[in-house]
């Protein structure tokens, strides 16, 4: 059982290093690179590249910050340092890469499906998120640590929606359009129901992590 825990955590890390090195590859600003060079319409936008650059750099730092938050032998969880981290992570979802979310969201390609997947990918991120804030609040530790995996499960749905497009595209022959409104909606359920499956597993778990530590 250790050894698929420590498995699965290794795949998780690797993905979101990933995930982060694709978001700040971003910061070489080519305006006319990957995602960008689609969306040259946008580029004399001044408030969609700002949300753009702001979305992706939070999204890269949100990723990375909360992996050591879940090992208490990294980070102790009543340490000054798991809290500020915390407050980073918490704090760049709800206030920058949440909002800028939702702000891109209506600019999507592939029509209003498109845009109300987006909206709805950004507030079951941020729901989340909240949640766990104010659990963590009110004392209730376990509530915090359940709600911390579903939002980073939501967090990592940049993972799966680049999985899943080309997957898309290449074994199932969906159109442009098509592969685009079903990445709106397919990772991030996904990913919501991956952090339930997680949440139950981990019950019995939470009952051995050293939270006096």
């Amino acid at each position: 059982m250790k050894a698929l825990f420590y498995t699965s955590w290794f795949v998780v890390i690797f993905l979101a290093v990933c995930l982060a090195g694709i978001a700040l590859s971003y910061f070489d600003f080519d305006l006319t690179k990957s995602f960008l060079g689609s969306k040259q319409a946008m580029i004399g936008n001044k408030i969609w590249l700002g949300a753009f650059y702001l979305h992706l750099f939070f999204g890269a730092i949100v990723t990375l910050v909360a992996i050591p938050l879940f090992f208490s032998k990294i980070i102790s969880f009543k340490g000054k340092l798991h809290k500020h981290l915390g407050k980073v992570y918490i704090g760049s979802i709800l206030f920058i890469s949440g909002p800028t979310g939702l702000y891109l969201a209506f600019f999507a390609e592939g029509g209003q499906f498109a845009t109300i997947g987006f909206i709805l990918m950004s507030m079951a991120w941020m729901i989340p998120t909240y949640i766990a804030f104010q659990r963590i609040i009110k004392g209730d530790v376990q509530g915090h640590y359940n709600w911390m995996i579903r939002s980073y499960a939501m967090t990592l749905s940049g993972v799966t929606l680049r999985l899943f497009t080309p997957i898309a595209s290449r074994y199932f022959n969906f159109d442009y359009d098509t592969t685009f409104i079903l990445s709106a909606y397919v990772p991030w359920i996904i990913n919501l129901l991956l952090g339930e499956i997680l949440v139950q597993l981990n019950k019995k778990r939470f009952h051995t992590l050293n939270i006096a530590s």
